[in-house]
């Protein structure tokens, strides 16, 4: 049975592909671009855990192991490293998928989220 049957099968928070307005002059995909798809994929998961609003604190050092190309379809995992009081801690993994179906990581990160409240203060969970 293929792994989109399977109930048990991992799933993104994103999925997306990467596009040449997502390139610098030089037509790599930029690394901000996928900075932003990160915390937007970080940001959702860590809202569903939190059951509201959340905001980013902290995001640990990472490296890309292998540059994104255009075409590529990039997932981005989540999960949940630590629910606290008031805040998630995430652990973020990075796929990206080649025309060719090859698969590699690009990063893992972790990345910590606050919840907060309608004026943007910190709030229990």
């Amino acid at each position: 049975m293929e792994d989109t049957l399977n109930n048990n099968a991992r799933q993104p928070i994103l999925r997306l592909r990467a596009e040449p307005r997502a390139t610098n002059a030089h037509g790599r995909v930029q690394a901000g671009w996928l900075l932003h798809q990160i915390d937007l994929a970080g940001a959702t998961f860590a809202e569903r855990k939190a059951k509201g609003a959340v905001t980013t604190v902290a995001v640990n050092a990472f490296q890309f192991a292998h540059p994104i190309h255009v075409g590529d379809v990039v997932s981005i995992y989540a999960d949940c490293l630590r629910l606290g009081q008031k805040s998630v801690t995430v652990k973020i993994t990075v796929e990206a998928e080649r025309m060719s179906g090859e698969m590699l990581t690009i990063t893992e990160l972790v990345s910590t989220y606050v919840a907060i409240d309608a004026e943007g203060r910190s709030r229990l969970i």
